[in-house]
């Protein structure tokens, strides 16, 4: 958004209070690199090359949600028939490691944006990442421990 065009927020320029970065979490967010204009919450970033990675991220994340959650629900249908069906082999916790490995793969599991904004994008989507591979080696763990 160019520096002469500035969008008014509750009767004034700038950001409302407390406008995190929706990229790296700080607190100062630029009313220049505003990803949703006119949106609630309002997701701003701090500088241009966060506001580039967040819209990349933003367009790619808008591609792979359907075949995301697709994968995501043909693993968990699995995974719970094999609870129903009360199976204990080292092969019925494969379909928990393949939810945690498609979580690892595209760590985008909250629907809506502004879930990431307290933590910021980047570090919300570590934290993601870290209980991911932690449930990934309990289910290892536990496919081990029935062999």
């Amino acid at each position: 958004m160019s520096a002469k065009k500035r969008l008014v927020y509750n009767g004034r320029h700038g950001l409302p209070e407390g406008t995190r970065c929706f990229w790296c979490g700080s607190g100062d967010a630029n009313p220049e690199f505003i990803l949703n204009p006119g949106g609630s919450p309002l997701l701003a970033c701090c500088n241009q090359v966060e506001y580039e990675k967040a819209k990349a991220f933003i367009n790619k994340d808008n591609k792979v949600r359907a075949p995301y959650y697709l994968v995501l629900f043909v693993l968990l249908v699995v995974n719970l028939f094999f609870i129903g069906m009360d199976i204990h082999t080292w092969w019925s916790y494969a379909p928990l490691l393949g939810i945690c490995l498609t979580v690892l793969v595209w760590p985008a599991v909250f629907t809506h944006y502004e879930f990431y904004v307290r933590l910021g994008l980047v570090k919300t989507r570590r934290v993601i990442r870290f209980i991911a591979c932690a449930v990934a080696l309990l289910s290892m763990l536990a496919a081990l421990s029935v062999l």
